[in-house]
């Protein structure tokens, strides 16, 4: 054994060693993995490129915060939207002559197709263009509600997480004139990304405002004049007699399978059903096949019936 092992195993046993297990055992201690910073270390930026938020970790598949636009529709209706702030365009040569981009910044980013495609969740179709947009800010749906005209129409959607069904209800909305589209801010997709391309452009226009709790929005809705029918199944009264006559409407829909939350159902003026039958048998009329309807083709019968004129 060399002399130099020797002295490190007799000063195991000095005083001196004991005192500097003691002081070490003092020590708070730190989680497994938990860096230790002295005075002066530098905090970590948000734009390191450690950070979740840094450009290399574009494309994951979130849509928080600032959310991504794609799509020739959806993306050309965002640039030309005065009330949106876009952050980056990227785009490919071919599709760049066809979209109306801002002579200002920020200019163009010209991209391959594979290029974009990294930048995205996996699967979407962006035919060529993409853009990094900061959210949309809307007025609160009281002043809506108070500015609406007499025949004024909102939509209320209760728990539907589908983006695909979101964005529909939005062409909808835009298509029967509605005033608002009415969502949870819990339980409620992006309004980015897949939701922004099946809106095809709607979702610039439509006011989306977000609540915390839909039973109290609705309960203010009615306070200030609005009538307001749910959708369900189970009721005797069909959805053309429900919305019959003048006057402001809201529409609540409730997600496919739950259907309307009670408190929500007890929110609402009255429910009414969409009568379903696949054909007549005599004066008979059969039940069909379909115990429902896609929630979004629903929405499209309640809000014909609304304005419908007799």
């Amino acid at each position: 054994m060399s002399g130099e092992r020797r002295n490190r195993r007799f000063d195991k046993k000095t005083p001196k060693y004991k005192e500097k297990l003691a002081e070490k055992a003092s020590r708070p201690m730190r989680s497994k993995g938990m860096r230790s910073h002295s005075v002066t270390a530098r905090p970590r930026k948000p734009g390191d490129s450690r950070s979740k938020g840094s450009k290399n970790h574009k494309g994951k598949g979130r849509e928080g915060g600032a959310g991504w636009i794609w799509g020739f529709h959806a993306a050309n209706a965002a640039l030309t939207n005065p009330k949106r702030t876009i952050h980056d365009i990227y785009v490919t040569e071919n599709i760049k002559e066809k979209l109306d981009i801002p002579g200002k910044p920020p200019f163009p980013t010209i991209s391959l197709p594979s290029e974009i495609d990294r930048l995205l969740p996996r699967g979407a179709v962006h035919q060529g263009i993409a853009l990094r947009c900061a959210p949309l800010e809307w007025p609160d749906i009281s002043d809506i509600a108070y500015e609406a005209p007499e025949d004024g129409l909102i939509i209320v959607l209760d728990q539907i997480t589908d983006p695909q069904n979101v964005g529909a209800m939005l062409r909808l909305a835009s298509a029967f004139g509605a005033s608002a589209l009415v969502i949870q801010d819990r339980h409620a997709p992006p309004l980015s990304g897949a939701l922004a391309k099946v809106a095809t452009g709607c979702l610039e226009t439509v006011p989306v405002c977000q609540v915390t709790n839909i039973g109290n929005t609705l309960q203010d809705l009615a306070k200030t004049g609005w009538f307001i029918t749910g959708l369900a199944g189970e009721t005797e009264l069909e959805l053309a007699d429900a919305v019959k006559g003048a006057g402001k409407q809201v529409i609540v829909m409730g997600a496919e399978g739950p259907g309307l939350r009670a408190r929500v159902r007890d929110c609402c003026d009255q429910l009414a059903r969409i009568p379903m039958h696949s054909y007549l048998h005599g004066a008979k009329a059969l039940p069909g096949q379909a115990e429902s309807l896609n929630v979004a083709t629903a929405a499209a019968i309640a809000l014909y019936e609304v304005r419908r004129k007799e």
